[in-house]
């Protein structure tokens, strides 16, 4: 728009200079209007690659308000046509630059102008006074359209920030998705950290807790939170404890001042059931009330997710008991029902073999024997019927590998991706936490190939021995700077998927390797020794 404006005020003050019967030669006026027209093509095009260089911006401004200004006075002076022509870089100052200067520079326009013209264009008798009440128009059009820019500029730049902040706050939020979504049981207990990492990243503050009430005959995840120092987070929690009757009662956020903590904004978290605990974030001295808004919006979301992660949860937990239940009681009547009545007949044909076999003929110590033969090949077929309708690799049913080959097809049908997956070896001795961490980190591995590194071709190869598991993924897509990657991930700025990754392998005494190069694709090299989890349980 300002360049539009630029090009069309050149034109129309080109015109008018050009039209004006007097002043110079008409060649002169023709020099002035090439010159004018070339250095509009240099202002403009080092407007736009200096744009992230303010302090370079404010130079050429001045430069070409300089420039603007001797133009003005020595072709008429008041009656000059290229007096308004100053807004070209009047307006590149309320675009783009501080609010001050570009009233310094309008006003310094406007008072080096009328200084000069009133010196050498004045008639005999004007007095200063009438001649600024004549001209004052010029400096309130100027100030007018200055106004109406820095307000048009401020709506923008609130947008951008508005926009922008709600891009990061949904990539936050799939993210956190993603890693609550697949958390097991061990992730489930520390799931206050995952919050309190994300309030921090969400809000942009330095400080968050998740402190979980207790409850009664039942474990609960353990309080956490980020910013605050090892030795003072006993201290924090105990002060919230002192208040927990007072958090039940609650139902909505509120400001608390906890002595040695400062301004803390909490949230409480309930289930449907029960109160869980509080969500909070520490306030900065000079945040006003739009931003608070702003982290009251975030800690009711997080407190949202919070609860429904937990009921979610608890839900699944009582669901797998009754699973198992009516699996073991399914497993019961079968084995008594088949198996356990071919055993109690093979028990007491055995035994009235042994009391009479003395008596009988060969023919039917032979025929006794056959019933018994029978009777307990019948027993080991039931049986093998039954552990065959158990074990879902035996009976044909959906496989680990399965799964991970049908979540990898979907991924790549989905985003129009080609993904290769190779498997060396069989998961069958493959304990259930090996197969939940490394779903995981394909599962993030993949999904940041193809929404940040743009990849269009992903290679996982997995290899599977009885001691040793190995992770190969490789893509073709932008790459990164790994080590401005991890720079971010220890100041809290950057994403934490290769930080969850990382972790995973080492939560099972394994290794994590990440090389990747800018334009050059990503590779991540997972090495895990199969069994050393349990034997630090065991």
């Amino acid at each position: 728009m300002i360049t539009f404006f630029r090009y069309f005020s050149l034109s129309l003050t080109s015109l008018i200079f050009l039209l004006t019967p007097n002043g110079p030669p008409v060649v002169y006026k023709f020099l002035v209007i090439i010159a004018l027209v070339l250095l509009a093509l240099v202002f403009t095009s080092t407007y736009r690659s200096m744009r992230y260089r303010p302090h370079a911006v404010m130079l050429y401004v001045s430069i070409e308000m300089m420039m603007i200004l001797l133009l003005a006075i020595f072709t008429g002076g008041f009656n000059s046509p290229f007096k308004l022509y100053s807004l070209n870089p009047i307006l590149i100052a309320a675009g783009s630059l501080s609010f001050y200067f570009c009233w310094t520079l309008l006003v310094g326009y406007f008072a080096i102008f009328f200084g000069c013209c009133y010196f050498f264009y004045k008639s005999a008798g004007d007095t200063f006074a009438s001649v600024l009440l004549e001209n004052g128009n010029l400096f309130l059009a100027l100030a007018l359209t200055v106004t109406f820019m820095q307000l048009l500029s401020k709506l923008r730049r609130q947008r951008e920030e508005a926009n922008a902040r709600t891009d990061e706050t949904l990539e936050h939020i799939k993210s956190l998705y993603h890693i609550v979504e697949t958390s097991s049981e061990h992730d489930f207990m520390n799931i206050g950290q995952v919050i309190t990492d994300y309030a921090v990243k969400l809000t942009k503050l330095n400080k968050a807790l998740f402190w979980f009430a207790g409850t009664a005959g039942e474990p609960s995840p353990v309080s956490r939170q980020t910013g605050w120092l090892p030795e003072e987070e006993n201290n924090l929690f105990g002060e919230l404890k002192k208040h927990e009757s007072d958090w039940r009662r609650q139902k909505e956020p509120l400001f608390k001042s906890l002595p040695g903590f400062g301004d803390l904004l909490l949230m409480p978290v309930r289930m449907s059931t029960r109160f869980v605990g509080m969500i909070g974030v520490k306030l900065e001295a000079h945040e006003g009330l739009e931003g608070r808004r702003w982290y009251i919006q975030q800690l009711m979301f997080l407190a949202e997710l919070s609860a429904i992660t937990l009921e979610r949860h608890e839900l699944s937990v009582a669901e797998n008991r009754l699973i198992v239940t009516n699996e073991q009681n399914r497993i019961a009547d079968e084995m008594h029902d088949s198996v356990s009545q071919s055993l109690f007949g093979i028990v007491y044909a055995a035994h009235s073999l042994k009391q009479s076999f003395r008596k009988m003929t060969p023919t039917q110590l032979e025929e006794q024997i056959e019933l018994i033969h029978d009777s307990a090949t019948k027993a080991a077929k039931e049986l093998r019927i039954t552990i065959y309708s158990l074990s879902s690799k035996k009976s044909g049913g959906p496989t680990w590998l399965g799964m991970v080959r049908s979540h990898l097809k979907n991924l790549s049908r989905l985003n129009d991706v080609e993904i290769d997956f190779k498997v060396k070896g069989d998961d069958f001795s493959l304990p259930y936490t090996y197969h939940k961490a490394l779903f995981r980190i394909i599962s993030e591995a993949t999904g940041n190939a193809i929404r940040h590194g743009a990849a269009q071709n992903i290679e996982v190869e997995l290899t599977l021995k009885p001691r040793w598991a190995g992770l190969a993924i490789r893509d073709d897509g932008v790459g990164f700077d790994t080590d401005l990657l991890w720079t971010r991930s220890e100041e809290g700025s950057g994403g934490l998927g290769m930080k969850n990754m990382q972790h995973l392998a080492h939560s099972l005494g394994g290794d994590f390797q990440l090389s990747s190069n800018e334009n050059a694709g990503t590779q991540i090299l997972i090495s895990i020794p199969v069994g050393v989890v349990e034997l630090k349980n065991a």
